[in-house]
């Protein structure tokens, strides 16, 4: 009989032990606290669920425009992490295609804006580039997927 005794009084302060992740379902706690829990973790499911709502909604609003490159937009040419504006977009004399006129932010280019004979769009000498859109990247996407094959 002892025997059982001390087995069933291991096995008590065993129990009483708090496990991570699991939940006594002979806990002690009051109704009003446990309600209290419960409205707690019921908050904090909610918040979580309408922030994913607010970000799905933001999302797909975002993409139902297609974005398309433009004169005016800033992308990174990215053979030389540089900066630049669009100045032109369209055909060349020098090569088939699309080609975008660049201005860049520091003196890294190879022209003025012109090629050759043919001027393009206006800027500082060794500020302009004209390069394919693949060269190119807007906010992390590809520039042949944001432009119009125009030519």
């Amino acid at each position: 009989l002892t025997g059982s005794l001390e087995s069933l009084t291991d096995t008590s302060s065993k129990m009483n032990h708090s496990f991570p992740g699991f939940q006594r379902s002979f806990s002690t706690t009051s109704a009003a606290s446990q309600k209290e829990i419960n409205r707690r973790n019921f908050f904090v499911k909610s918040k979580n669920s309408s922030l994913r709502r607010s970000w799905s909604n933001t999302t797909t609003t975002s993409t139902d425009a297609p974005v398309k490159l433009h004169e005016g937009s800033q992308v990174l040419l990215t053979s030389s992490s540089e900066m630049g504006t669009i100045r032109y977009i369209g055909p060349t004399n020098f090569a088939p295609g699309v080609w975008l006129g660049l201005e860049l932010r520091s003196a890294k280019g190879k022209n003025d804006g012109s090629v050759g004979d043919k001027r393009y769009f206006n800027c500082k000498p060794k500020y302009g580039v004209l390069v394919r859109p693949s060269r190119v990247t807007y906010r992390g996407i590809n520039g042949v997927k944001l432009v119009d094959d125009i030519c």
